[in-house]
């Protein structure tokens, strides 16, 4: 299992805490950004930080595996 954790200043609560497999971060990332568009957050997998493009889908993820 995977712990994908988005920490946005922009909603309530700050912190959401997901365990996830490695395969559904992408989809949950995709999710998570079109419903907080415009929000200010970060992603953090298994306490890495994941670069997060303009749709808040991941950037790089295949080469961290």
């Amino acid at each position: 299992m995977q712990v994908l954790v988005f920490n946005n200043a922009d909603a309530t609560p700050k912190t959401e805490r997901i365990e996830c497999s490695a395969e559904s971060v992408p989809l949950i990332m995709a999710w998570y950004g079109s419903h907080f568009a415009g929000d200010r957050y970060t992603v953090a997998l298994d306490g890495r930080n994941v670069r997060i493009d303009q749709n808040g889908e991941p950037v790089g993820l295949k080469e961290r595996e």
